[in-house]
């Protein structure tokens, strides 16, 4: 139902962005986002990530959270049911050469500097958010550190 309808405080999931696009919000297993005000013709929304933003009030939703809030709980077993899942496994950089990555290499166990990705980025706290990104404007709170 459209975000006008729903009472304030309710807790809601699928939400829509734009009117009309479909569901992008609080869609994984146990997470929902709570209607926390409305303002005009937007509605405030505590999101998943804790970040607080407005969406249009004519935006659809849908009551309640996703069910199977424990789906992060679960084991594989063992490292085959990944690999049937079709991922691969997962190497480290200190582990690579130089050529492959940029914390690769050194004499013994080198501990590898500043952690980076493949193509040199840093790894952590690095913002890849546009400061230009025209719906900044729609974000009242920024998710907690």
């Amino acid at each position: 139902m459209p975000l006008k309808d729903i009472p304030l405080g309710t807790v809601v999931h699928n939400i829509e962005m734009r009117p009309g696009q479909g569901g992008k919000i609080a869609r994984s297993a146990g997470s929902y986002a709570q209607l926390a005000a409305r303002e005009d013709k937007y509605a405030v929304l505590k999101m998943p990530s804790g970040e607080t933003r407005k969406v249009l009030v004519v935006c659809m939703a849908t009551v309640g959270s996703v069910s199977n809030s424990d789906h992060d709980k679960q084991s594989k077993g063992k490292a085959g049911k990944n690999r049937w899942l079709g991922r691969r496994p997962r190497v480290r950089g200190v582990a690579m050469n130089p050529v492959d990555h940029p914390m690769g290499g050194g004499e013994g166990r080198a501990s590898g500097g500043h952690p980076r990705s493949r193509k040199g980025l840093i790894a952590k706290g690095y913002k890849t958010r546009k400061k230009s990104n025209p719906s900044n404007k729609y974000i009242l709170e920024r998710r907690k550190k």
